[in-house]
């Protein structure tokens, strides 16, 4: 599970499952839409995960266990913060624009708060 609060900053468990999801698409365009993590130093991490959207105004994006567990914690660290980006492409365009996250602007950072594993559960990840 994860929680996004009014901020736009999400919290999870490493090593859950969660869904983001984007409202607001124009219905009139097909999309396709990006999410990426990077660590403090702006090193990417996972692979991008990208979504198709087609006739609808919204964009869901499924945060896997295994992506997920590539969000470490350090053992002497009660959590560690990563940073996330959504990017709109227009497919029949070159359109490619960042989104802002809950009101914010150029040079504001959206958190992604991980907490380390509590259960292993049945993934085994």
């Amino acid at each position: 599970m994860l929680v996004i609060d009014e901020n736009g900053t999400i919290s999870l468990y490493q090593g859950d499952s969660g869904e983001i999801t984007v409202n607001g698409l124009d219905e009139n365009n097909s999309y396709t839409v990006y999410f990426a993590v990077q660590d403090a130093k702006r090193n990417p991490i996972g692979t991008e995960i990208q979504v198709s959207v087609n006739d609808s105004d919204t964009a869901t994006f499924v945060l896997t266990p295994e992506f997920t567990e590539l969000l470490s914690v350090p053992k002497n660290k009660p959590y560690e913060i990563y940073y996330y980006g959504i990017k709109v492409c227009i497919s029949e365009s070159s359109i490619e624009d960042t989104l802002f996250i809950a009101n914010g602007t150029y040079g504001d950072l959206n958190r992604i708060i991980v907490y380390p594993r509590k259960v292993i559960g049945d993934n085994n990840v």
